[in-house]
């Protein structure tokens, strides 16, 4: 205990900022593991944290020489625990820098992607919604991606670009079983289609049920990690699933997706109610 109490009494400001700094360190990435739903690594990553750090101060206060290679090994852990971090979570990691040096993506796709005009979003919801029933009905799989936001460049370049008009037609045939783009996804910005057949992240939640494929997945992982919606077909059964931070929703109808795409697109509740006093999915 006295050699506790002299080592506190002897740490400067400089050990004190060092020790808030690697506190929020700590913070920062266990919130991370928690946000991805991944609780034993957190829980892993911090009492591994409180280890190293709590031997670094028991052989300062003791100076235990012979923890020299217990130490050693410890940091050679570290090292191979940020390589595998590196490795499963290389689509965050991609996501994160895109962020911080892609600020002028949104002036590149400006022009296309900001039409905001309600009638033009009305009529995107109506064909989207057309679009999820028809395949529906025909047990057509689809996995589409409303943005209400930017994404990143990197998810539109695993698939093609195809910056097009949105219409139910468009979709339907990129997700026909003989197309080549229909086992990937398709990513909307406002009424228009960015990019069809792109990879998104598979969800590591170990809470998802068994009975949900690579699409439901997908569809989930993507929206940890970004503001968008989802909306997921299933090929097996017709179900329409919708998702959203990384919680789906099964058996959605036309009306609770249509309301779903309003809420994406910011469409007014005055704008809703003109929608139905004439019939949705098309224009007046």
């Amino acid at each position: 205990m006295e050699l506790l109490t002299n080592y506190f009494k002897n740490i400067g400001w400089v050990s004190i900022v060092d020790a808030v700094i690697l506190l929020c360190f700590i913070i920062a990435i266990a919130a991370f593991f928690f946000r991805k739903k991944n609780y034993k690594m957190g829980l892993f990553f911090i009492l591994y944290t409180l280890l190293f750090v709590g031997m670094d101060v028991c052989t300062a206060l003791f100076d235990l020489k012979a923890l020299y290679f217990t130490r050693e090994i410890m940091r050679f852990l570290a090292v191979i625990f940020i390589v595998a971090s590196a490795v499963v979570y290389q689509s965050d990691l991609k996501l994160l820098f895109a962020k911080v040096g892609g600020q002028n993506e949104e002036n590149v796709y400006a022009k296309l992607h900001n039409s905001r005009d309600e009638d033009d979003l009305r009529y995107a919801s109506g064909e989207i919604v057309k679009a999820c029933q028809n395949l529906a009905k025909n047990n057509i799989g689809a996995l589409i991606v409303v943005c209400p936001t930017i994404i990143s460049s990197n998810m539109l370049d695993t698939g093609i670009r195809l910056n097009s008009a949105l219409s139910a037609p468009l979709l339907e045939s990129i997700f026909n079983p003989h197309a080549p783009l229909h086992d990937g996804a398709v990513i909307i910005k406002n009424n228009v289609v960015l990019a069809a057949g792109c990879f998104l992240p598979l969800s590591q939640n170990p809470a998802i049920s068994k009975d949900l494929g690579t699409r439901h997945r997908a569809a989930i992982g993507i929206t940890e990690e970004s503001d968008v919606l989802t909306i997921v077909v299933s090929e097996e059964t017709g179900i329409i699933s919708l998702v959203r931070n990384g919680e789906i929703k099964r058996y959605i109808t036309g009306e609770k997706l249509m309301d779903a795409l309003d809420d994406a697109f910011g469409i007014t509740d005055i704008s809703r109610r003109n929608t139905r006093s004439y019939g949705r999915g098309g224009r007046k």
